[in-house]
């Protein structure tokens, strides 16, 4: 037991060693580097800001057979956001192209960017495996980076807070002050972490950047101990895990910044579980769990991770018996707050629509956009949702510029609408006493939360009739998952996601089988986004800003190491 405190005592000691002065102008370019393209995002030059990362990649290169594949990949991939724009809005086909032009102009961007992304992440693998064997080499300054991380997000603070203005905050503290009685609808983990805070935002969101800060360390030190350099590190977390997309919901005190810390820790656990860095601690064991489980516990669709990488750990865990100790942990947390907690505490879970939007939306699209549907399913249709109040929605101008599921969704008239004779059957749903379901909007939401499963099983009817329509009224819905949006530039969500794949596809084959579960986290967050949100908000992404970094920089580190006998698929 003495050993081990002594040995903990001394990893707290070397956080606070003293940087070396090449260090201190590394972490200081790197935070510069941060700034200056947020700064250049603000002035609304985002192509501009796109070329200060661009700089630092282009350098010569020597071509390789191996990096065919990732040009052509990325090629495809930036044609398909390009052609699939006039399907969204009409507006775009006016810049944007036919797709043998798309096609034609993806692959020209992928011969300017892919050879010199893929070759840098070369280039850092290289200098990695070098500077493992340097013993001479510098301590991980983590007090002083730290610092550097803190800074953009204490400036984002400052320009942005106190942030008070959320209609979801709004509604915990109603909760908090028994106002409103407690329900899951935000999820009870996050009312509690409210509570911890005594009900004050602002303490929330100090906490919360305080703990991005950190994460971003904890990861760059062993990206550091890996044998990366300091400024590749600081600059990649300062230019991507710190764009303003991250700072901006960083300052807010809702849950989505706690779901995608939380995503962090399983992601950091994950990379260092699959190159067998990862020491058994107690600390570790129940630290992997209890993040994964909080994952779902913090945001509902969180729990497709959890289910996703359950399986993933339990298959391990066949292998490595402490892995047992990890899911056993997630458990227990999950059982804590959804069993006992909301027993002692009497918390209600209302029928929640929003959890169906992708599917009453897309029942509605079908009929609207003259869609397959018999006389039979027109019928249900109606028994299911209030299609005079969707007729209100939709003709509702002060709407008009939205997606179809934003229309339906985000119009907050509950108690307002009066239903009509035939809707009878949905007027008990607005009757509300407690005001628990104000938070619920209007009536299509209601309604939606009373019929999942039937409203779940007709629209698959429908996907089947319409497979063309329904899928593209889900590209409609979601284009901040994959539209380039001209106006961010490299900064956009799909960019992204293309870059997390070209440096997985870059490491190759063999160890694609064995690290595909470092997109496990990212992948599921899309995913359940796909599938359960239709309403189009950037910070359900948070995720992939955040973390999209720390994975592009651990493919790099594999991506010039030979696969050894260790790391065959498990």
């Amino acid at each position: 037991m003495k050993l081990a405190f002594e040995k903990e005592r001394q990893k707290v000691k070397q956080m606070f060693c003293s940087p070396t002065k090449p260090q201190i102008l590394e972490l200081v370019a790197a935070v510069a580097g941060g700034l200056l393209c947020s700064i250049l995002c603000i002035m609304g030059h985002p192509w501009l800001a796109s070329m200060v990362p661009m700089a630092m990649l282009i350098r010569p290169y020597r071509y390789s057979k191996n990096i065919l594949w990732p040009i052509v990949w990325v090629g495809v991939a930036l044609a398909a956001v390009m052609a699939l724009e006039p399907v969204v809005d009409a507006y775009y086909t006016t810049w944007f192209f036919p797709i043998y032009k798309a096609l034609g102009l993806g692959v020209l961007l992928s011969l300017a960017i892919t050879p010199h992304f893929m070759a840098w992440l070369k280039r850092q693998g290289r200098q990695a495996e070098r500077a493992r064997q340097d013993n001479s080499r510098p301590k991980f300054p983590a007090f002083y980076f730290f610092v550097a991380m803190l800074v953009p997000l204490l400036c984002a603070w400052a320009s942005k807070g106190p942030y008070l203005d959320s209609f979801d905050l709004a509604y915990e503290l109603e909760m908090l002050r028994g106002e409103t009685p407690l329900n899951d609808v935000h999820t009870m983990a996050h009312t509690f972490l409210m509570w911890l805070c005594a009900g004050n935002p602002v303490v929330l969101v100090g906490l919360q950047i305080f703990a991005l800060a950190l994460l971003l360390t904890v990861f760059a030190a062993w990206f550091y101990r890996q044998g990366m350099g300091l400024f590749c590190i600081g600059a990649t977390f300062s230019m991507f895990s710190l764009c303003g997309t991250v700072t901006e919901l960083a300052v807010s005190p809702i849950k989505d910044l706690p779901a995608a810390l939380c995503m962090g820790v399983v992601l950091y656990y994950s990379m260092r579980l699959l190159v067998n860095d990862l020491q058994w601690h107690w600390g570790h064991r129940l630290a992997f769990g209890s993040a994964l489980a909080f994952t779902g516990l913090l945001r509902h669709n969180g729990y497709v991770l959890v289910l996703a990488a359950g399986v993933w750990l339990l298959f391990r865990a066949m292998r490595q018996k402490q892995l047992f100790a990890v899911l056993a942990s997630g458990v227990v947390c999950i059982v804590l707050v959804n069993a006992i907690g909301y027993g002692i505490l009497h918390a209600q879970s209302p029928n929640n629509g929003f959890s169906v939007q992708v599917y009453a939306t897309g029942i509605v699209a079908v009929e609207r956009r003259g869609g397959d549907i018999t006389e039979a399913q027109r019928q249900r249709m109606k028994e299911l949702l209030p299609m005079d109040y969707v007729e209100a929605c939709l003709s509702n101008p002060e709407t008009e510029g939205r997606t179809l599921a934003q229309r339906l969704c985000w119009i907050r008239d509950l108690g307002q609408y009066l239903p009509s004779e035939e809707e009878q059957a949905f007027a008990p749903l607005l009757q509300d006493e407690n005001g628990t379901n104000d938070v619920f909007n209007n009536l299509f939401i209601l309604a939606a939360g009373e019929h999942k499963t039937e409203i779940i099983t007709l629209y698959f009817e429908l996907f089947l009739q319409n497979p063309w329509l329904c899928t593209t009224e889900i590209i409609r819905n979601t284009t901040t998952i994959w539209r380039l949006e001209r106006g961010l530039a490299l900064f956009s969500h799909v960019f992204y996601l293309i870059g997390i794949l070209a440096a997985f596809v870059g490491i190759g084959k063999k160890k694609m089988l064995r690290f595909w579960p470092v997109l496990l986290p990212i992948g599921c967050n899309v995913a359940s986004v796909v599938v359960a949100a239709s309403t189009n908000e950037l910070r359900y992404l948070l995720p992939t800003f955040l973390l999209a970094a720390p994975a592009v920089l651990f493919f790099g580190l594999q991506s010039s190491q030979p696969t050894s006998s260790e790391e065959q698929p498990q």
